[in-house]
């Protein structure tokens, strides 16, 4: 009977471990810097500051198709980021604020 090839353990990583990190791109951009994970039940979500004065903020699903690698001790996580969804908190930060 053929069986399915043992798939390896998931990694966890405490907020600790990862808080801080630089958040980079499929291109090689660093889009932010990892300042918070919200647990939701489902899958974490990180709470990803972006721009210059951190002003901009980027919530990112962690999922398996989205976080590809960690490295900690280099403080980098590596990521692919989903469709539209950068551009969508990009419109946000535009938003006239009343």
């Amino acid at each position: 009977m053929n069986r399915p090839p043992d798939r390896p353990e998931k990694q966890s990583w405490k907020v600790s471990d990862i808080a801080g990190s630089s958040v980079i791109d499929e291109n090689g951009e660093c889009i932010g810097v990892l300042v918070d994970v919200l647990p939701t039940g489902g899958n974490d979500v990180w709470v990803i500051k972006t721009g210059l004065n951190g002003s901009g903020e980027i919530l990112l699903p962690a999922l398996e198709s989205v976080v590809k690698r960690i490295d900690v001790e280099a403080k980098n996580i590596y990521i692919v980021m989903p469709a539209g969804l950068k551009e969508v908190f990009e419109e946000r930060a535009e938003e006239p604020k009343q």
